[in-house]
């Protein structure tokens, strides 16, 4: 009962939970259309170690490899809406030995990526398996790239704010963008704003819209009111 309601979760390092916690997890996520992306070994550790723990959280069957790897993991399947579109070249995981390196066995998921591991080897390393009111995703190694990050966020239906690479930060009133290479710029919006106000350089940008456009200098931070004209004739004042 303590996690916000958000469509998408990405669980990084839940090795070890109790068959309480696991209990706790699988009901706030397997309701209303969530999505779960898990990292690793998700539930590999109670008292003992199991991948059947494993299958209990995340509805996947899994095996394992021993031997010590530097997983790498590239994509197979660029049919599915979170690789659609991606680069073939594209790769991620860790130069440091893991082990074990857990990979997918199960015939009712869909494969979108393998993990090479033990002398080069490559097996089933990322797959989505859509259940009656849930997605579980699992996906071997970590360093997601960016690029898969907002594939998954887009399959989930978070909302983008823009697909060009820059640093985003949001809240519900402010925007900022961090940008390295600059140029023309599209934000779209959650939601209508009466005013999109520039902090920096005290402008108004645009009025009563969901996505407006901007032109950003190379190496340069951004900041953007978003929201009542009201609210920031407000914060004007003060």
């Amino acid at each position: 009962g303590l996690m916000k309601p958000y469509k998408m979760y990405i669980f990084l390092n839940c090795f070890r939970l109790d068959k309480r916690r696991r209990e706790a997890l699988k009901r706030e996520i397997g309701r209303d259309g969530r999505v779960a992306v898990w990292m690793y070994a998700p539930g590999y550790i109670e008292d003992d170690l199991s991948m059947d723990y494993m299958t209990d959280l995340t509805g996947f069957t899994f095996d394992l490899s021993r031997q010590p790897w530097s997983a790498s993991m590239h994509i197979v399947n660029f049919n599915h809406p979170i690789t659609a579109g991606m680069p073939q070249d594209l790769f991620w995981g860790t130069h440091n030995l893991l082990a074990p390196v857990f990979y997918l066995k199960d015939p009712d998921a869909e494969i979108l990526a393998q993990v090479v591991h033990a002398q080069g080897r490559c097996v089933p390393g990322m797959g989505v398996k859509t259940f009656p009111e849930w997605t579980s995703v699992f996906i071997s190694a970590p360093n997601i790239p960016a690029l898969l990050l907002r594939g998954l966020a887009r399959f989930s239906k978070v909302h983008l704010y823009s697909e060009k690479g820059d640093v985003l930060y949001a809240s519900r009133n402010l925007l900022g963008v961090h940008t390295v290479s600059g140029g023309d710029r599209t934000f779209n919006l959650p939601h209508k704003a009466e005013r999109v106000y520039d902090l920096y350089e005290n402008k108004t940008i645009a009025r009563n819209t969901d996505a407006f456009k901007v032109k950003l200098s190379p190496i340069s931070t951004a900041l953007y009111y978003i929201g009542d004209a009201g609210l920031l004739s407000h914060l004007k004042k003060s």
